[in-house]
């Protein structure tokens, strides 16, 4: 019946895990820049800077003004004779039959000919400033892709130091039976003290698992969010373990280089002052005219109205006049054109120093992130090498402690160091793969499809 019983709940468990949604660190950053909120909205920003485009294209098209009504009016009739003299009184013996109805239409189309600028400047501005709203979207593309990685590898680290925190538990459980069997016979010199010693032991272990289950419940609910999963989801990773990722140049003389041509926020800075400078020269623009041309034409019908066939009086109510004329239009107001100029010069200046400071500090930034790699390959290197001693300590340790030859001090001690370097040498992977991601955002690389840094195979016989 034990048996029958396990197996069930073996199968419930595979069958469990078989549901579960793996990922790995390739799919899951992809699949958030692909459904992000956070870049859909982006995204639409961009789009709002495609829409001024297309309003500064339309400026160059004609303007059409129609009017269309109709509405009450009188009739009238010209006196025998005359041009302009109606045989009706206008205030005087007015009677509904009198009245007719009037249609009107007024229909205007001006054509921008020359504008000193004001229109193609605000294209130039607006097709720059779209160019710097996508570098915007670069940089929150990089953004969600590091806090995703941030997430991901911190629920590797937990998941290992939950397994590590078990395997310490196991052994200090057994070790601690062992004490208190000691203790109760009388043998091997036991102390309260040791017992106690191993229950403070078996505290920060039970401590260490509660932390590792809780950073890997707080993991899932923010891959979840990312991905937009389902609430509840199961989740399972492809790693096996957390081990270092990606491949590193062994000069750093070119990450200066790469972070320039590719980081989004110098190109957002440029584009940005490109299209502050546009804008200001669109404004200073304003002391000057347009220049236009109009075509008009004016219609007005009353039933039961004569037409007045007089070039000198045109009938507000009964007439068809066309027109056409070359005008030049100005709109001033003081120095406003000016104040508004400067006004944008001023900003780009501001956008053009940020610039300055920021191609100073990003191959800064690229610097950090790579020796911050290295120093987490070397700590990798002499950690690995220590855990071992530490663990070869503890076993013969916690061999001569069950002969009777060492007192339970001993066997802590190695407890403590194996417990301290493991859990070094698990940060240490941790913060090397970061700082591959941080490598990869400061070189621009991050918010792509392959990362060159931190999503690339490690090489054959690297770092533990």
């Amino acid at each position: 019946m034990t048996r029958i019983c396990a197996v069930f709940i073996a199968t419930l468990a595979f069958a469990g895990a078989a549901q579960a949604r793996k990922l790995d660190r390739r799919s899951t950053i992809a699949a958030a820049l692909a459904q992000n909120p956070q870049i859909a909205a982006a995204r639409a920003e961009e789009a709002v800077l495609s829409a001024q485009g297309a309003q500064v294209s339309a400026a160059r098209m004609p303007a059409l003004g129609l009017i269309v009504g109709v509405g009450p009016s009188d009739v009238a009739t010209l006196v025998p004779g005359t041009a302009d003299q109606s045989v009706e009184r206008q205030y005087k013996d007015l009677k509904w039959s009198d009245l007719s109805a009037v249609f009107i239409t007024e229909l205007s189309v001006v054509q921008p000919l020359y504008t000193f600028g004001k229109i193609a400047l605000r294209g130039e501005a607006a097709q720059a400033g779209l160019h710097a709203r996508q570098a915007e979207t670069r940089m929150r593309r990089a953004d969600v892709a590091y806090a995703v990685a941030q997430i991901y590898e911190g629920m590797l680290f937990a998941r290992d130091a939950e397994r590590f925190f078990e395997e310490m538990a196991h052994w200090l459980t057994a070790t601690l039976e062992e004490t208190e069997d000691k203790l109760a016979s009388g043998r091997g010199g036991v102390t309260e003290r040791d017992v106690l010693r191993l229950q403070a032991a078996q505290g920060l272990s039970a401590m260490g698992l509660h932390r590792a289950l809780a950073g890997q419940a707080q993991a899932r609910a923010g891959l979840a969010a990312y991905l937009g999963l389902p609430e509840g989801e199961a989740i399972a990773l492809a790693e096996d373990e957390l081990s270092p990722v990606g491949t590193i140049p062994d000069d750093p003389a070119d990450l200066g280089r790469l972070a320039r041509d590719n980081r989004p926020e110098l190109v957002a800075l440029r584009e940005g002052r490109k299209a502050l400078d546009a804008l200001g020269r669109a404004e200073r623009a304003g002391y000057w005219p347009d220049l236009f041309a109009m075509g008009f034409l004016s219609l007005a019908y009353t039933p039961g109205r004569d037409w007045i066939q007089n070039r000198f009086v045109v009938d507000p109510l009964n007439h068809v006049v066309p027109g056409a004329l070359l005008g030049l239009r100005w709109q001033l107001q003081g120095n406003m054109s000016g104040a508004r100029a400067a006004e944008q010069q001023a900003r780009g200046q501001a956008l053009a120093h940020l610039r300055g400071w920021a191609e100073a500090g990003v191959p800064a930034e690229a610097r950090k992130a790579w020796e911050d790699v290295h120093r987490c390959d070397k700590d990798i290197e002499r950690g690995v090498t220590a855990v071992k001693k530490a663990k070869q300590w503890m076993v013969e340790a916690s061999a001569d402690y069950d002969v009777g030859l060492l007192d339970v001090r001993e066997v802590s001690d190695a407890v403590d160091s194996y417990v301290t370097l493991r859990l070094a040498v698990l940060r240490a992977r941790y913060e090397r793969n970061m700082a591959m991601a941080d490598l990869s955002r400061a070189t621009g690389t991050l918010d792509g499809d392959a990362p060159i840094f931190y999503l690339a195979p490690a090489a054959e016989g690297g770092t533990p």
